[in-house]
């Protein structure tokens, strides 16, 4: 059964043809943009050999005392060879980002994770392996789940290790430092390869939770804060429904299927997923200290590609937050045509914030707040337990590719504060980052900075800023700028 369902994702990415040939190169796609800004360097290809160690340039602000460490973050970052482009933007090679921050100011570095495929379509100089969004050729040589890992969408520090996530294969280990990638973790020789999701969810003990999802099975991972395998279950899910992400509460892991199911064979991946708005929502609610018990809800039709945090109250009431769309018009073709150069607002579905209550006795509830919003991001140090903040993307307009600015909810308060970097900025994740006990830190939520990243178009260059996180709407405390414009990125970590 494991080795069936270890091989369910290469089955869809699997077939032969050649991927179909883009319909106009980067060059006329550029010269036929809908605005003015050069917004297709979110989607550039980043120079082959990375960012060689630089200083960015400080803008405005100063860092705080007691904010120190690296901020990492992963993301597509190599798309087309000439005009062979690949056939989705969530398939771009993998590029790590590091940032490390310190009293002197930021500085930057940026390698490729060396993976199969990368390695593959270098020498080849063209567009070869199969990915969520990319056929592949005829004679791509794909024997695993993990030669066709892009390393792309997230990353994870594990002791010295840091793990380059992709949702369908193993973590990618680098080294912390140098980012060298030293290969895929195996876990148990029965289990390579198999899908280890891109948002793995970390206890505040260090013990960390993660799922593969294939079809309508899933592959629950209970790992060691060490990053050792501590168990590992094959469960049944309501339906092959596709799921990016996942939130974990204090005694359950909880999992949102939305009707976006899985059923057909002909790859790419992306195009066996069929929508299902008359379907509801299913979300499977299964004990950590034993996963044979389990309760489904249902909600409404929506889809989404983040959440942010569970909690549980006392009764067992389980409440968590997630940008819910009405469609997914965006992951289906409007990111396939951003690495054309092609840029279709209609495509652009905007997500609000919403947050979810699951009762004891079997009601699921929805409060939408109206509030567009990605990349939901907490104080992690209350993952599982009772908060009232999330920090997210939003400040969409109309016409405009990404979001413009910063906000943080409180779901107590019902409100939010927000800093709009104007339309000239594409604001990527922020994460948030503890103050120290040493430099007046009182342990409680959200008593820190978010330190997150901006693509300023105008200024062609990206950008690192710092917010006193209690205070988003005063501004960033510090801002600094890059020598260059690094293609979006997805997720990153704080070390």
């Amino acid at each position: 059964m494991t080795e069936l369902s270890r091989r369910s994702f290469l089955t869809a990415l699997g077939g032969a043809g050649l991927m179909a040939a883009a319909p106009t190169s980067w060059a006329a796609a550029a010269a036929s943009a809908n605005f003015s800004e050069d917004w297709r360097l979110a989607v550039a290809n980043a120079p082959a050999e990375g960012y060689a160690p630089s200083t960015l340039t400080r803008l405005s602000g100063k860092m705080p005392a007691g904010l120190s460490g690296t901020l990492y973050r992963n993301g597509p970052a190599w798309f087309r060879y000439g005009d062979d482009v690949t056939g989705h933007w969530f398939d771009g090679d993998g590029m790590i980002q590091k940032y490390d921050l310190s009293s002197d100011g930021v500085r930057h570095t940026g390698r490729f994770v060396d993976t199969v495929k990368r390695r593959v379509e270098q020498q080849k100089q063209a567009i070869v392996m199969p990915g969520f969004g990319t056929k592949g050729r005829a004679d791509a040589p794909v024997t695993s789940n993990d030669d066709v890992n892009a390393a792309n969408t997230s990353v994870l520090r594990v002791g010295d290790e840091l793990w380059a996530l992709w949702e369908g294969g193993s973590p990618y280990r680098l080294d912390a430092q140098t980012l060298l990638t030293k290969g895929p973790k195996t876990f148990r020789d029965d289990l390579k390869g198999l899908a280890f999701l891109a948002h793995p969810k970390v206890e505040p003990s260090g013990r960390i939770w993660s799922a593969g999802f294939m079809g309508d099975k899933a592959w629950i991972w209970q790992l060691s804060p060490a990053g050792e395998m501590e168990r590992g279950e094959l469960i049944q899910l309501p339906a092959a429904g596709y799921a990016h992400d996942w939130v974990v509460s204090e005694r359950h892991l909880i999992l949102p299927m939305q009707p976006l199911i899985a059923e057909r064979r002909t790859p790419p991946f992306v195009d066996t997923l069929v929508w299902h708005p008359d379907q509801p929502i299913r979300i499977l609610v299964i004990e950590k200290a034993d996963l044979s018990k389990r309760r489904l809800y249902e909600l409404p039709a929506a889809t989404y590609f983040h959440t942010g945090d569970a909690w549980e109250d006392t009764d067992g009431t389980i409440r968590f937050d997630v940008c819910l769309a009405s469609s997914p018009k965006f992951g289906l073709s409007g990111a396939r045509d951003l690495v054309k150069g092609i840029y279709n607002a209609g495509d652009d579905e905007e997500a609000h914030l919403a947050l979810i209550t699951l009762r004891p006795d079997g009601r699921a509830e929805m409060q939408a707040t109206g509030v567009s919003s990605e990349f939901p991001q907490t104080d992690h140090r209350f993952q599982g337990l009772r908060r009232d903040h999330v920090v997210h993307v939003g400040g969409y307009i109309e016409g405009r590719l990404g979001a413009h600015a910063l906000s943080a909810f409180d779901w107590k308060a019902g409100k939010a504060q927000t800093h709009n970097f104007g339309p000239d900025a594409i604001v990527e994740e922020a994460l948030f980052v503890p103050r120290p006990v040493s430099h007046g830190g009182t342990g409680q939520e959200m008593d820190g900075w978010m330190v997150g990243t901006v693509l300023n178009l105008k200024a062609k260059a990206t950008e690192l800023h710092v917010f006193d996180a209690k205070k988003l709407s005063e501004g960033p405390v510090g801002s600094w700028r890059s020598a260059h414009a690094t293609p979006l990125g997805f997720h990153g970590t704080f070390a």
